[in-house]
């Protein structure tokens, strides 16, 4: 996909520190909403086709929407969505045709019965949102409009958004805007575009008016564009903060159902980024918070603008990933890491980006050749990721669950997260998250029949593979039963052997594999909870009653900017001295 950018060192005075043995849980943390549906996909249109031929992603899918409620969103867009023409009928009575093949199409050409074999497809209930053909605007966005149309005949209800083109920010590059192209430029075609559809008699006519992803930029805030591109496009100038822009008129207020960035950490997009991609850097707890905190600011915005800030598109590294760091156990527990520090500062979806055969894609439908070795469709570790994440944001039935990072599991190889039922005051901790994000390179699971070979591990850690023991203050009641559940693998490197509390998934089918097993601790003392956890492990806890023994205030929901010994206060104080990006 396209350019991206990676944060690479540290802001003033947070250095990494080592995993601390007593974490405290305080009372007055600040918490965002965790949503169900946390943790979503994005899906490159040529690749759409693929996934659709076997019932493997549907049965994965179904299995999050089964502990979850509430299926994973997906969105259908990337680079070729603005490459995407509507035709009534294609040569050989072809429904899409990606010109010039596959994996290289640079066009493709879709009639109105291609949105008819998504429509049934996903689990009931899955949210779906679809990117139009901003490009093209040399007749008043005739295509798109037609586009719009044509997939609401087919989705009906289950399409909730569109999005106005991919990654605008990059428009001007690809020679599909002038050197004007800026936030007001693009305000202006935003609501030409948009008042076009509204206008429709189908849009007038339907029950559930699908809204619109609003912004759906690529470039980082805080690192300057990537492809010599001058431009101000960010959520924060887009609505003025929060208070015109984009949103000075109701009527654009009203239909806006989020605002969507992009972002990847690492890229392979070309030979000097190839040479920074690194597996330990993309799995460091500090390095993600830097990637992260920038957001915080376009989160804000978003909020004052009505509207959520959604991750729309994301994954390990650009261009289409890296065997041997997007498909490892290490890129699993990054991808919980990431979508947990989102969802507890205010982005409140992640959509990590599929293509059939991409090096990222936690799953690959169908067999095929990539660099001289045939593959194998499969699972890999990243889905494991997902999965995990699902347990952590299940919620009772008529809860609400909310979360906040832990200042004191809060370093280079430790993460951890507070999860919370109920509303404002009467919030009462339910569930606890650590991640160990530290490398251990073991010598099993090295390989999976849907990744290159050639990238498995030959570099394996010495000794005996280190384990902490957490004794953590809660305000659970002394003597309750705490169910523990563990993400593990054979280390960091690993392609394969991943389960979650022993659940594995069959790689031709995604049925699951295996019975759920889970630890039972109990609270100590003054609450206090020890649990053992493994260089490279993830571990859930959950109290089985939901009861707090002790509780003090609990901060109102905000932006969550306590991060221990990184704070977002000082990394504006530190200035640019204290903190540079490095474009990769």
């Amino acid at each position: 996909m396209a350019i991206r950018s990676l944060a690479l060192t540290a802001l003033a005075g947070a250095a990494s520190v080592a995993a601390q043995d007593t974490i405290d849980v305080p009372t007055d943390l600040s918490t965002r909403a965790l949503v169900p549906d946390v943790y979503g996909y994005s899906i490159e249109p040529i690749w759409l086709n693929d996934y659709l031929s076997t019932p493997l992603a549907k049965t994965l899918l179904s299995s999050i929407a089964d502990i979850t409620g509430a299926p994973p969103p997906i969105r259908v867009g990337g680079n070729t969505a603005d490459q995407t023409y509507l035709h009534p009928t294609l040569p050989g009575g072809n429904i899409s045709d990606p010109i010039p093949g596959l994996p290289n199409a640079k066009l493709f050409n879709v009639t109105p019965s291609w949105y008819d074999t998504w429509a049934d497809y996903f689990p009931a209930g899955t949210p779906l949102i679809y990117t139009l053909n901003l490009a093209a605007n040399e007749s008043a966005w005739s295509n798109a409009v037609a586009q719009a149309e044509a997939a609401y005949a087919a989705l009906g209800d289950k399409l909730v958004m569109f999005e106005l083109g991919n990654e605008i920010d990059h428009f001007i590059n690809k020679g599909w805007r002038s050197a004007s192209w800026g936030v007001d430029e693009y305000i202006g075609q935003f609501r030409n575009l948009t008042g076009q559809i509204r206008a429709a008699e189908w849009y007038k006519n339907a029950e559930s008016k699908p809204r619109f992803q609003a912004g759906v930029f690529a470039d980082p805030p805080w690192v300057p564009d990537q492809q010599d591109e001058i431009d101000d496009f960010s959520i924060a100038n887009l609505t003025r903060e929060g208070e015109g822009g984009i949103v000075e008129r109701d009527e654009d207020r009203e239909i806006i159902g989020s605002y969507a960035t992009h972002l990847y950490p690492q890229s392979s997009c070309d030979a000097k980024r190839w040479l920074r991609m690194r597996l330990d850097l993309l799995s460091n707890h500090t390095t993600l918070w830097l990637n992260v905190s920038q957001y915080i600011p376009q989160v804000a915005a978003a909020d004052k603008a009505g509207a959520p800030l959604v991750m729309g598109e994301t994954n390990s590294v650009s261009c289409g990933g890296k065997s041997g760091i997007s498909d490892t156990f290490g890129a699993a527990l990054w991808g919980i890491d990431y979508v947990l520090m989102g969802a507890s500062v205010g982005i409140q979806k992640t959509y990590f980006h599929l293509g059939a055969q991409s090096e990222y894609s936690s799953f690959t439908p169908k067999p095929y050749t990539l660099k001289n070795e045939s593959l194998a469709s499969g699972i890999r570790p990243g889905w494991y990721g997902h999965y995990f994440v699902a347990k952590v944001a299940a919620a009772g039935k008529g809860e609400n669950l909310s979360i906040a990072a832990l200042p004191g599991a809060n370093s280079s190889d430790l993460s951890g997260y507070a999860v919370y039922t109920g509303e404002e005051q009467q919030r009462a901790l339910r569930k606890l998250v650590f991640l160990d994000m530290g490398v251990w390179n073991g010598t099993e699971g090295l390989s999976n029949n849907s990744t290159l070979n050639a990238t498995d591990g030959t570099v394996f850690s010495n000794g005996t593979r280190p384990t902490t023991t957490l004794s953590v203050k809660t305000p659970w009641c002394n003597g309750a039963n705490v169910s523990a559940l563990r993400l593990t693998a054979p280390g960091t490197n690993a392609k394969s052997g991943v389960a979650v509390a022993g659940v594995t998934f069959n790689s031709a089918t995604g049925e699951k594999v295996g019975e759920e097993k889970t630890e039972t601790l109990s609270v100590g003392e003054n609450g206090v909870v020890e649990v053992k956890l493994t260089r490279a492990e993830g571990v859930l806890l959950e109290v089985e009653d939901g009861s707090n023994c002790s509780s003090g205030p609990v901060a109102e929901t905000s932006g969550a900017l306590k991060r221990g010994p990184i704070t977002w206060v000082g990394a504006l104080a530190a200035g640019v001295g204290a903190v540079f990006m490095i474009a990769v």
